[in-house]
């Protein structure tokens, strides 16, 4: 199967010379031709916490495009060929939380000698653009309700408000916002007052019914909602170093999903928080808000509106080939982004070190949080080991685990198998494997996400595969797994435990 060159496609710009490099800029969709064995890079800016997108079409020749993200030092951060293999043949990088401000390059090759013509496009959020807006056409957008003027004004929404204390939003009732969605919008503040707030809602479902998202001249953010026409704080004014108090031209975006919402200024990470106050529907608003002076107004224009969603394979997210690597919270913050779990939940359970050693054949559990049961559940670690002789040894992560001989293990071995095996007794049920060349390193990653009906396995981010199982209620723990009688040890860190409803 071809995805066992998984490694491959990110070692191509070490081997084929590329042509001069081209600025990649978000939703600005560009073309190439991949000959043979060659590649095509484009460089783009992206800071700290955004959240990319990176499609590849083919559109010509029997090209099978893959593509890699790499930093400014040529490491590799991330890549995919076909997400949706053997149907399609395109690569879909999708949500992905950018580590650290840097200059990047996305690189586009052809798997396995293919070649032709492609068309590549980086979009913030997701990887479909539901709508896109410019303004400059008949203006659909209007007040929720009075006194917010609004009006289309040198292909801008301008929107101006008086009156103390009022919260103007405008809509267009034609706009279908979906479930999950990623709004991006640029402002420009255009009010001759000193104070000013300006902001976007959520799920407005009329004047009394909404979520609110407020930026203010002083370089602070705040997220309310409101209900039966009155206002709670989920959380009130707070600074963020990337908001520039005064600064009167910027981006604002929110990541809606399920209960989460992510608040992002100039494409900066600068709040998340969870509420469940108003689950589902509304719509998405464009908003000017006055302070409590008798005198107040305010007034701005919004351009370049954009939503983009999730891409669905057969009405669902689709798996992503590979994780960006962090800390847990960060690890449980990217599975929720890219919709490989559901939105909330709490991380359960954190270890920071264990260790376990074993000579014996089979497998030799260490069990964590005293026993606490989980059933729909991220379970990660990063391990290393060591072993006094040659053969066949690897470590892994117990789950599902109701005594000494039920339960399920998810492990890498030395020599690059991988798979997850159910023990039902004195025997192991054949479950998922796989194989892959294993680099030379100091610490290896492992993740399973156990799900209602199956689980899903990452290797170093990468994805190993899909055991259809039905959850159950069970202990985690770490382990050691001898294929052979050789003396092994297994040091584990930052094993971790993200459980939902």
């Amino acid at each position: 199967m071809k995805k066992l060159a998984f490694i491959g496609f990110v070692l191509l710009a070490l081997v084929f010379p590329a042509r001069a490099q081209q600025d990649l800029v978000l939703f600005t969709p560009v073309s190439g031709r991949i000959e043979a064995g060659s590649q095509q890079s484009y460089r783009f800016q992206a800071v700290e916490g955004s959240l990319l997108s990176f499609v590849v079409q083919a559109a010509s020749g029997d090209l099978d495009p893959q593509i890699s993200i790499t930093n400014s030092a040529g490491a590799a951060i991330i890549g995919n060929d076909d997400y949706h293999y053997p149907e399609s043949g395109d690569s879909l990088i999708e949500a992905i939380t950018i580590p650290r401000t840097d200059t990047y390059t996305a690189t586009v090759s052809g798997f396995g000698g293919t070649s032709g013509e492609y068309n590549l496009s980086m979009l913030a959020g997701y990887g479909l653009v539901s709508a896109s807006q410019n303004f400059n056409g008949s203006l659909s957008w209007q007040a929720a309700a009075e006194p917010l003027q609004v009006e289309a004004v040198d292909g801008q929404l301008a929107l101006a408000l008086d009156g103390p204390e009022q919260v103007g939003a405008a809509v267009d009732r034609g706009l279908n916002v979906p479930p999950v969605y990623f709004a991006r919008v640029s402002v420009t503040v255009t009010t001759s007052q000193a104070n000013w707030m300006v902001g976007l809602t959520a799920r407005q479902t009329g004047t009394n019914a909404f979520y609110l998202l407020t930026i203010n001249e002083r370089g602070q953010w705040r997220f309310s909602v409101r209900t039966s026409g009155q206002d709670r704080m989920i959380r009130d004014w707070t600074p963020h170093p990337a908001i520039l108090a005064g600064n009167k031209t910027f981006t604002l975006a929110m990541l809606v999903n399920g209960s989460n919402f992510d608040f992002f200024y100039n494409d900066s990470l600068i709040g998340r928080l969870t509420d469940t106050t108003i689950s589902e529907g509304g719509r998405l608003g464009l908003a000017v808000i006055t302070d409590s002076s008798r005198t107040a107004q305010m007034s701005a224009r919004f351009d370049n509106l954009t939503i983009t969603t999730p891409v669905l394979v057969d009405g669902s997210p689709v798996p992503p080939s590979q994780l960006i690597l962090s800390a847990p919270a960060g690890m449980a913050q990217e599975l929720q982004r890219r919709n490989v779990i559901p939105s909330g939940g709490e991380m359960a359970l954190t270890v920071g070190e264990s260790f376990i050693g074993s000579a014996r054949p089979g497998v030799e559990r260490f069990m964590l949080g005293r026993g606490a049961s989980f059933r729909n559940f991220a379970l990660g670690t990063t391990f290393s080991w060591q072993a006094d002789a040659e053969g066949i040894t690897g470590c892994g992560l117990i789950f599902a685990a109701a005594d000494e001989t039920h339960y399920t293990l998810a492990y890498l071995d030395r020599a690059g198998g991988y798979g997850i095996s159910q023990r039902q007794g004195d025997s192991f049920v054949p479950g998922l494997f796989g194989e892959k060349p294993l680099p030379e390193k100091s610490a290896y990653h492992l993740l399973v996400v156990v799900l209602e009906d199956r689980v899903l396995y990452y290797v170093d981010g990468v994805y190993g595969g899909t055991l259809e199982m039905a959850a159950v209620d069970g202990a985690v723990g770490n382990a050691v797994v001898n294929f052979e009688p050789v003396n092994t040890s297994c040091q584990f860190r930052d094993t971790w435990v993200w459980r939902w409803s």
